[in-house]
């Protein structure tokens, strides 16, 4: 090296070593400012996914000369009457099976006392007296019970402006949509069909997941009447709002199917097993893989792999998002096939010059 020259190769170094050692030591910092920037873009990321999920419904009335602020308003008044649904059915039956579920310990107790001459008035005192339970748990419950609300209005807070939120985006994701079209015709025509191959493919994703809520709601409600559940039509319900779960919200469905059951009769317990048995498998591994694989071309098998590999890296919000990205890369793969092809091609030709000389 000639003296007096700079050596501006050993400075980019020795400044990427002091880059990699402050962010090394500075990691928590970073990442705690990361997590509340996250925490402040979660509830609109969420209104987002809603707005965008729901939009297809939109458009389609929309091209049926619905004009959009009503069909906005009729999108936005079917969802909230079908959750204020769900929560009208929910209620009651959750208060009316913790009252059996209490009154059939309480008998329980009582039948072990009589027939095995076992002392157990103290804890029939304490299942039958809630006064003396807060009495000597008072402070526990207090404190319990301020945590419970605490945390209750902080999600009742997130979903308000969640759901507020997803109706701007709903009104508006037409514009938005346009604006994001616009921008990528101008920077690359080529990401341009890109995004819209994969805003074609998320959007048949979201029609097979609506026929397949259909098909559970039909098929859950039919099941469960015709072996004599009292709930079958929240059963119902809650097996096709479930879906979005692959796999495993049939199974939750069906666990409550069962527990609702066991206080009804013996028998209804044992159908109710059976079906909770065979039915989520025939939805996961038959009926699943045929919607999304005729909506979205996604192989049967691939489907399955993609949601116990999500499942096993991301639990339960793995397998909730496993198909939406599994339809994501497909189609990133299908869409760079050919270059992809190109690429290997030259590279074994590069291979075989190689080799020639």
């Amino acid at each position: 090296m000639e003296k007096g020259k700079v050596n501006y190769k050993l400075i980019d170094i020795v400044l990427t070593l002091v880059i990699i050692f402050l962010i090394i030591n500075t990691f928590g910092f970073w990442t705690g400012i990361l997590k509340k920037i996250f925490s402040i873009l979660l509830p609109f990321i969420i209104s987002f996914a809603i707005a965008y999920a729901l939009y297809p419904f939109v458009e389609k009335l929309t091209k049926r000369k619905v004009p959009k602020p009503l069909a906005v308003f009729i999108v936005v008044a079917l969802v909230v009457g079908f959750l204020t649904l769900i929560i009208a059915l929910m209620i009651p039956i959750v208060i009316e099976q913790l009252t059996a579920l209490f009154n059939w310990l309480m008998d329980f107790v009582l039948k072990i006392s009589n027939e095995y001459n076992v002392d157990l008035n103290s804890l029939q005192e304490h299942l039958g007296d809630f006064k003396t339970v807060i009495s000597n748990y008072g402070k526990s419950i207090g404190d319990f019970s301020f945590s419970v609300i605490m945390q209750s209005i902080n999600i009742l807070t997130l979903f308000i402006i969640c759901f507020i939120t997803a109706i701007y985006f709903l009104a508006d994701m037409e514009k938005i949509r346009k604006k994001i079209k616009s921008f990528l015709r101008r920077k690359n025509k080529r990401t341009y069909r890109y995004v819209e191959r994969l805003d074609h493919e998320v959007s048949q994703y979201f029609v097979g997941l609506e026929k397949y809520i259909i098909i559970q709601f039909i098929e859950y409600t039919t099941i469960f009447f015709l072996i004599g559940h009292p709930y079958y039509l929240l059963l119902g319900i809650l097996c096709s709002v479930t879906t979005i779960v692959p796999y495993f919200g049939g199974i939750f469905a069906n666990i409550i199917a069962a527990i609702t059951a066991f206080f009804v009769s013996q028998k209804l317990f044992i159908l109710t097993l059976i079906v909770a048995f065979i039915c989520p498998n025939i939805d996961g591994y038959i009926i699943s893989p045929r919607v999304y694989g005729k909506t979205n071309n996604v192989p049967g098998l691939l489907t399955i792999f993609a949601v116990f590999a999500g499942g096993k890296l991301a639990g339960v919000l793995g397998i909730i998002i496993a198909l939406p990205v599994t339809i994501i890369l497909l189609a990133t793969y299908r869409f760079y096939e050919d270059d992809i092809a190109q690429k290997l091609d030259d590279m074994k030709n590069k291979k075989i010059e190689a080799e020639s000389e």
